[in-house]
């Protein structure tokens, strides 16, 4: 159970922070969405969904928890940060001047902590993937290409 709450947790901050023009309403324009590097890479969702078909040993499947809990916990000292430098660059935005310098200041401190969380999350995903053998690799690449994709409408 422990696994899977982690599990969520990561996936939804990866979600969000990864996928960021995933978080507009109705389907993404045409080539929005994910960036293409990520299709490399393996979600801990579909290694889970898949880890009888891969042969997912036990040994693989701690290192992935560790990592994902390194990750998480990575990532909620960011996101407090983050949430904390979105606030002061939310009130500097509301005055009725704004000194330029101050605000643009204010928003590379965000902006760069949201590079931090990204740059977590691919490392995560980095970690599992080589933690997975290559002949687990090609198996969750065909499994993952026999689903319904997750943006858009489904394939012909």
């Amino acid at each position: 159970m422990k696994f899977y709450l982690i599990a969520l947790s990561a996936l939804l901050v990866l979600g969000s922070a990864v996928t960021a023009p995933a978080q507009m309403p109705g389907p993404p324009p045409k080539g929005m969405g994910p960036p293409a590097f990520l299709e490399q890479l393996f979600v801990p969702e579909v290694i889970m969904r898949y880890q009888d078909e891969i042969a997912l040993t036990s040994e693989q499947r701690e290192a992935i928890t560790d990592a994902m809990a390194d990750a998480q916990k990575k990532l909620v000292e960011l996101q407090w940060q983050s949430e904390a430098a979105s606030k002061k660059l939310t009130d500097t935005l509301g005055a009725a001047h704004i000194d330029d310098a101050v605000a643009l200041g204010e928003a590379d401190k965000v902006m760069n902590l949201e590079v931090q969380m990204k740059k977590t999350h691919l490392g995560l995903l980095i970690r599992i993937k080589n933690i997975l053998n290559p002949s687990q690799q090609a198996k969750l690449r065909e499994l993952r290409a026999k689903e319904p994709q997750r943006f858009g409408p489904p394939p012909p």
